[in-house]
This record gives structure tokens, sequence and C-alpha cells, in this order.
């Protein structure tokens, strides 16, 4: 498959959405691979909350009256929350507060016109800011919804999957959105998951795609059963464009689930900036048309998603992340943070969206850096959806090497990870300067007697015996609670789209930190 990086950003540019949503020649090769006989698995994910703390359930001054009755159920599902209230133009007390007493975990309940990319991009600030390394340092999830009464219940649903009252059934449903190779009308779910093929040992599989005309009515039903759900395509804050609307999602029948969005501007609750016309304008979303609120409404116990546009491979890589970790969401809408922030050289840059001024020259990397860190959860950072169904990318080896100096070497195990490998933000080393490169994401844990890290050198990258051309991206030395861990990103070149040489059993990423 081959995707233009120069057409992504075009589309971005006018306000669409995924890769995915585009990838129709995925799909051909989805329909072939998935020709081969599965079976649907049974039974229900090993989902519960995490227990280590603290936690802090913050409010704004409005959603504290509002959402008093769903406060009070967080509270049940949290003893010993600390509390705190801010006025969201105002972010420094909250700030001033985190950092006398730090959270692992904070629920924030805001009114839906209180949320926007803005507002997004200077929590995601904040949470960097609370500590003296770049990373994120508190495990944020946004709560809010079309009435109060809804946000009760979205919190039940939430403690009832906790405390083992409900259940997250053990499938998967990838549906990839309106295919530009299909009949206006044509609608297909065959089993397996081309992007996510790691879930299969644990869960049944399955793929939608379909015409632009395709989702009827009578195929709302279609992604009933899975407990975890993915959309794909272009997007608007009211719909996945040729896809469902927000009022249509109101009506799916779907399971207690944990849902990943892909499509642009689908976590908007309010207000969103257009900006196909060179400069930003200020817009609404009416809330009963939302597509966010709309599928906070239904059955969703979490929700994954961005109030910008976006783009299909880092939520794919969300869900590979929770499938060879088994990780609380926090930790999962974490690791897209901080992935922005390593892309940008272990800094992450100040944006911001004024109504009425012009969209300034930006680079493609920024551009897909911007969107993804606009990406954010909705529910509860705690909640652990699974255990790890498949192996991590790497098996990790730390040993000293002299004064000061550390060895690491990264053997990479896990080549059934697709979009874990893909640098979604640089194109230098890509063999076609539309593509995207490859990526080795290494994380070690640092022991006690290894002092601040100052400098990483790659030694090699190889590959059966030959070494790859190779650049280091960033790293940072993040400190979380007693456990301090080395972030690495290392890039190298790709021969095709989710095509290189690092993607194999065996390969070997060899680095030289300094303390």
């Amino acid at each position: 498959m081959s995707l233009s990086r120069g057409a992504w950003i075009g589309l971005v540019a006018g306000g669409l959405g995924t890769v995915i949503g585009l990838a129709g020649a995925a799909v051909g090769l989805w329909w072939a691979w998935s020709a081969s006989p599965r079976t649907e698995a049974q039974g229900r994910l090993a989902a519960r909350m995490d227990t280590r703390g603290p936690y802090a359930i913050i409010s704004t001054e409005a959603a504290a009256r509002k959402y008093a009755q769903a406060i009070a159920e967080a509270d049940a599902l949290h003893p010993g929350a600390h509390h705190l209230t801010f006025s969201p133009p105002d972010l420094s007390s909250v700030r001033s507060a985190l950092r006398q007493g730090p959270a692992r975990y904070a629920l924030v309940f805001v009114l839906p016109e209180e949320l926007d990319v803005n507002f997004a991009w200077q929590w995601l600030r904040l949470t960097t800011e609370l500590d003296d390394d770049p990373l994120v340092d508190v495990r944020t999830g946004f709560i809010t919804g079309e009435s109060a009464e809804a946000v009760v219940r979205w919190i039940q649903r939430i403690r009832a999957v906790a405390e083992g009252r409900s259940a997250l059934p053990a499938a998967v449903v990838d549906n990839l959105g309106p295919s530009a190779m299909a009949a206006r009308t044509a609608f297909d779910k065959s089993p397996g998951a081309f992007f996510v093929p790691v879930f299969s040992p644990r869960c049944g599989t399955s793929t939608l795609s379909h015409g632009p005309q395709g989702f009827t009515e009578d195929r709302l039903a279609s992604m009933d059963g899975a407990g975890l759900l993915h959309f794909g395509g272009h997007g608007h804050p009211d719909r996945v464009d040729d896809g469902l609307d927000g009022q249509q999602v109101r009506r799916l029948r779907i399971a207690p689930s944990v849902v990943f969005n892909g499509a642009c501007y689908t976590g908007v609750t309010g207000r969103w900036y257009d900006f196909t016309t060179g400069v930003f304008v200020e817009k609404q979303v009416p809330p009963e048309r939302s597509f966010c609120l709309g599928l906070l409404a239904n059955n969703a116990v979490a929700y994954l998603a961005a109030l910008h546009p976006d783009h299909g491979i880092p939520v794919y890589q969300e869900m590979e992340y929770l499938a060879f970790t088994g990780a609380p969401l926090g930790d999962i809408i974490k690791h897209t943070h901080d992935g922005v922030i390593l892309a940008s050289g272990a800094a992450l840059p100040a944006w911001a969206i004024r109504g009425g001024t012009p969209v300034p020259a930006t680079t493609p990397s920024e551009i897909m850096r911007q969107g993804t860190a606009a990406r954010v959860l909705f529910g509860d950072p705690a909640l652990i959806a699974t255990d790890a169904i498949t192996a991590a990318p790497f098996e990790i080896a730390l040993t000293p090497s002299g004064e000061g100096a550390w060895k690491i070497v990264a053997v990479l195990k896990n080549a059934d990870l697709k979009s874990t490998f893909t640098d979604t933000y640089h194109a230098d080393l890509a063999s076609d300067p539309n593509l995207f490169n490859d990526r080795a994401l290494v994380t070690c844990e640092l022991p006690e007697r290894c002092s601040a890290v100052k400098d990483v050198r790659v030694v090699r990258v190889s590959a059966r015996g030959k070494t790859l051309p190779h650049r280091l991206v960033g790293f940072a030395v993040e400190k979380d609670d007693a456990v301090r861990r080395l972030h690495v990103q290392v890039d190298v070149p790709t021969s095709g789209y989710m095509q290189s040489e690092l993607r194999q059993a065996g390969t070997t990423v060899e680095l030289e930190i300094r303390s």
C-alpha cells in the first residue's frame, strides 16, 4: 500500500481526517488476508481499576455545580481522591495544587462548551510542567456530556465495569469507514483485523468497510458485541464523513466498550476551528449533533478522539500499546502525548488558535504533531481495559560499559506489531518522500546508580547482519514516582508503507548512554 504524505497534509488542511479512510489499497489487502477462517473468541476482557494513586477529581466551577451527582459517583469509585476546582481561563491554581500534592491520575469534569483544542493543548502542557522532565506527569481523563443525567449514567457504566458487574466483551471491531474502492451502497463485515492482528490471540476480531452510502440504519447493530471498537475515515464534529453521524451514533446498539476514533474533530463537544479558507474560523457543533456527545450518551465506557484534525496511525498505535502493555487508559493517552514530545526533540511546542487569524505556515511534521497532541481520553484514566494480549516490541538489556557509561541493546521480538514501528511525524529517511520513517521506541528503566543521563548515542541498528542508516530523533528521562525511565526514539529508512528492514524479529538497536 502507498499513501502520499502530501495528500494527507492536503486532506488535513481541508479539515478532513485519518490516513485509514483513504487507504483503499489497504482494504484490498485486508479482504485477501481475512479470507482465512477465524472463530469468534468468547468471554470478557479483564477490566478493572488501577488502585495506585494518588488520584485527583478536578472540576471546573460550572461542572462542579452541574455534575455534582456524577462527581459523587466518582468519589465512591475512588475513595480518598482529593478535589480541586478551577476556572478554565486560568490553570495556574491547578498547576500549583498538583505541584504541592502530585497526582498519578486526574479525572477532569468540564462542560461541553468549556472544552476545545486550545484547552486540550493547555492542559497537556500543564501536565508536563509538574516536575523537571518534559514528559506527561498526570494521566488525565475528561468527563463531560450532553446532560447531567448522561454524565451520571456514564460514571455508573464505568463503575459497573470496574467492579465486575458489567463486562467489556473480548471482541474487537475495526470500522475502517468508507472505502474509495467500494460501490456506493456496499457494506462488508469480515473476520480478522488487518491493522491490529495482535488482538486475535484473545479476542474475536472483525473489520467493517462500506461505500459512502453503505452505513444504513439496518446496519447499526453491526458493531454490537465489541469491547474494543475503532472508527476510521475522515471526519467532522458531527460525523465520520460518509459514515455514522452524530445522531445515528446515539442509536447504535453497542456493548459496553472502549472506543478509539481516528477521524478528524470527532472528539469535539462544542467549539472547533475550521481552517479550509486559510483563516481560522471559530464554529460550534450543536450538542444534539456532536458525534462525541452522542457516543458518550450511548454505551461507551471510554473514548479516545481528537479535538482537531487527526491521523490514523497514532490511533492504531494506541490500540497496539494497549495490546502489549495492558496499561490503564491514562497510560495509553500518555504514551501518545509522550510520543509527540519525543518526536519534537523532547520539548512540547506551544500551540494555540485564535479565530479570525491567518493559518500560519507550518511543516507537515508540525501539522501532524498538533493533531495528535489534540487527542484526549474521555473516561477514567485509571481504568484497565484488558491484560496484555501480545508481547512487547523489544527485549531490552542494560549493562554498564565503563565509568559513567551504559549500553542498551534492544532486540525486536514482536514483528506482528504494525503501527508501533511507524514514525507518523517524519519522512526524511523514507525512500519515497511521501511516506514516513520507521521508528524504534526504546524504553528502559534506569538503575539508581545511573545518575542523570547527559547524552545518548546510537551505536548501530542492524538487521540480519546489515547495518541500517538511522537518526536519533529524541530522548528524555522520565521520573515517575520512584522509577526513572529513559525513552529514546531512533528512526530508520522505509521502503514502502509500513515496510522496512527494521520490521523483523532479531533486529537490534544498540545505544550508549552517558551520565
